[in-house]
């Protein structure tokens, strides 16, 4: 049984694994992680000029109550830039810390593999979400005309803030536990190649004993996450490329790509620290025992900070 260790041992095997190859991961990163941050802080800029363009200029090409195509078109490009970043990061992280020999284009083929398999299981596990929320609302909305039917006061005396956070409250601590129980999914869908409901049943599995490192992750990379993308959204909020000077236009934009390159390795980061929790999380489990006699290679953890292989 492996020692367990904190987020911070994870980040720092992480860097051992992704500083002598840096260059493969710059490159991922500027053609699918990049990308996929300057179009989310660019998008209050695409709303303003697809307003510009369509809205503007031919009111009648959108009605109001229209579903505006163009962001369908942006949300499927987010989502396809989205899960190949996750795919080839995972399969990257994944085969160098086995000293496995990965390039740039095996990477990229990876997706071909694991895109769909993905893809389903982020589906199956919105689709859960979903119905946990409507099924909340709907026993939400019964117990509201309960009390009415009743003439009870639910929580008299409280400002409609306070109301609001503990109807909310309920959803939030949900959706965080399933996210903590369900972290190691998108790494088992590209490693172990299943899809479904099968991976979010290892992945809470895998997890146990470790579920305070994973809501560390969720907690800290998230947080970080938001507050880079708060403060350079607020530099796009108002930029709609005609009414600025040549000047405050290319410091925006050079503080633009610059935050969205920070975003885009915090991404990075947090898609490895999964990579590298799944496998210890592998080792440190019993199946280990019971694969004894077989061809079976894990990635042991050393309080030195040292990786090593043990076939």
């Amino acid at each position: 049984m492996t020692p367990k260790k904190s987020l911070l041992d994870f980040i720092s095997e992480v860097k051992l694994i992704v500083k002598p190859h840096s260059r493969h991961f710059h490159i991922l990163n500027l053609i699918f992680l990049f990308p996929l941050s300057l179009f989310l802080l660019l998008s209050p800029t695409i709303s303003n000029l697809f307003h510009f363009f369509f809205t503007k200029n031919s009111p009648s090409l959108l009605p109001p109550q229209t579903i505006n195509p163009s962001f369908l078109l942006y949300s499927l490009f987010l989502l396809l830039l989205s899960n190949c970043g996750i795919i080839t990061i995972i399969y990257s992280i994944f085969h160098f810390s086995h000293h496995e020999p990965v390039n740039l284009l095996s990477a990229i083929k990876s997706i071909s593999t694991s895109f769909l398999p993905l893809l389903a299981t982020t589906i199956v596990s919105q689709l859960i979400f979903f119905f946990i929320s409507f099924f909340y609302g709907l026993l939400l909305i019964l117990l509201i005309h309960g009390a009415k039917l009743f003439h009870l006061t639910l929580l008299p005396h409280s400002s409609p803030f306070i109301i609001g956070f503990l109807i909310v409250l309920p959803i939030i601590v949900v959706q965080t536990r399933l996210e903590v129980n369900w972290i190691l999914a998108s790494v088992i869908v590209v490693v172990e190649s299943c899809w479904g409901m099968e991976p979010l049943r290892r992945s809470a599995k895998l997890i146990k004993g470790m579920k305070g490192v994973a809501l560390s992750c969720i907690l800290s990379y998230g947080f970080v996450g938001l507050i880079v993308m708060l403060n350079y959204l607020s530099l796009t909020r108002r930029h709609d490329g005609f009414t600025e000077c040549w000047f405050d236009a290319v410091l925006k934009w050079m503080l633009i790509l610059t935050g969205s390159y920070t975003h885009a390795f915090v991404m990075l980061f947090k898609i490895a620290v999964t990579t590298v929790l799944y496998i210890y999380c592998k080792a440190n489990n019993v199946e280990i025992t019971e694969e004894v006699g077989k061809d079976y290679v894990s990635l042991p953890f050393h309080d030195d900070g040292k990786v090593s292989l043990v076939v």
